[in-house]
């Protein structure tokens, strides 16, 4: 039987094109991001990379998530730092929980702390089961249509530790590889030099998408000749984010098309956009951009899916309002930055993160 071809993360290098990059001004508040985690904190429990300085700069990361969130979970990440394919600065792989619509609003509802929380929770439709819109697949000859009825949906295991569907566990929730084959900055406190990339600013989006900035409309845009059922299980909590005017209109609890329409980021499950245009829509099918990112180049925050030499990453009110919404307990209604300036950044050659393949019956 023909099975999903299922994209696991990975950052490249664009390669023949140039642009200049111009990231939103915005304030940023100082926050210690070389510090230890606070006591009520999530964890990254993170192995070595065999790379001293790769090893601090991942633990730098960490510990800004560390900064900005309290759930009390662990989570398991396998590091490494190996030359990795052309043009692949960095890849990474999570691994899913699978669970159902009602007991991901029970989970939900019960881990609500935000008003941000209280309003995604309101939003959810009633019943046991959610609908999307939805096209590309042998239903309605591909054309756009609503699908209802669909209990099956994933998260990554992280996500589901801190929404407290899922207790510890030993394993791995994600495996994270930076190239060795690239030149990085490592150290933050005086900017990103030239032709360098920010390796810290890209741990944070890899550990981000770790713990659930996803999307199943990437599995979507990658597969064909598969009638709806098939992704039934694949829709993620930040996809209960994705709306259109459209998928409103047609009373569905969500955006999953692909194509190069617009894709808001809304909460209040009435497609009220925090962020209009808010999501990239696809590589193959779409912009050109994993739907598992904010649109490109709009200055978006750190999961924008490219960066740029030179670059410093930066955290912003979008990213932290996302992980909020699908579970992730903020620590103050304030939004953390790395290192307390104000920056415009511009860079040449943007890299952009995409996923490599694998195969699942």
């Amino acid at each position: 039987m023909k099975g999903l071809l299922i994209q696991n993360k990975g950052l490249t290098m664009k390669k023949a094109t140039v642009h200049l990059k111009r990231m939103a001004s915005s304030a940023l508040i100082g926050a210690a991001l070389f510090a230890s985690a606070p006591a009520q904190a999530v964890f990254f429990n993170l192995t070595s990379t065999g790379n001293a300085q790769a090893d601090a700069g991942f633990q730098a990361a960490a510990n800004y998530w560390s900064s900005i969130f309290t759930d009390n979970v662990t989570i398991n990440i396998t590091a490494g730092y190996a030359a990795l394919g052309t043009n692949i600065i960095g890849q990474a792989s999570s691994s899913y929980y699978n669970t159902n619509y009602s007991a991901m609003k029970s989970a939900l509802a019960a881990d609500s702390k935000s008003a941000a929380d209280a309003t995604m929770v309101s939003g959810l439709s009633a019943g046991s089961s959610y609908s999307k819109w939805i096209n590309g697949t042998t239903n309605n000859g591909g054309a756009a249509h609503v699908q209802s009825g669909i209990t099956a949906m994933e998260m990554t295991t992280a996500n589901a530790k801190a929404m407290g569907l899922l207790g510890a566990t030993a394993t791995a929730d994600a495996t994270i590889t930076f190239s060795s084959l690239f030149s990085f900055d490592f150290d933050r406190s005086n900017g990103i030099s030239a032709g360098m990339i920010d390796f810290v600013g890209v741990a944070i989006h890899e550990l981000g998408h770790a713990m659930g900035f996803t999307s199943g409309v990437d599995i979507l845009d990658y597969n064909s000749g598969f009638a709806d059922a098939a992704f039934n299980p694949y829709a993620t909590m930040l996809d209960f984010t994705r709306c259109s005017a459209a998928s409103q209109a047609a009373g569905a609890d969500m955006d999953w098309t692909v194509g190069t329409a617009a894709k808001d980021f809304a909460i209040d499950g009435s497609c009220t956009a925090v962020v209009s245009n808010a999501w990239s829509t696809g590589t193959y099918k779409g912009d050109g951009r994993q739907a598992s990112h904010w649109k490109d180049n709009l200055g978006r925050g750190i999961m924008d899916p490219t960066f740029a030499y030179g670059e410093l990453g930066v955290i912003s009110a979008n990213d932290i309002l996302a992980f909020d919404v699908i579970g992730w307990d903020t620590k103050t209604a304030d939004v953390p930055e790395p290192m307390g300036i104000l920056l415009i950044g511009a860079g040449l050659f943007g890299m952009a993160f995409v996923r490599r393949n694998r195969k699942v019956a």
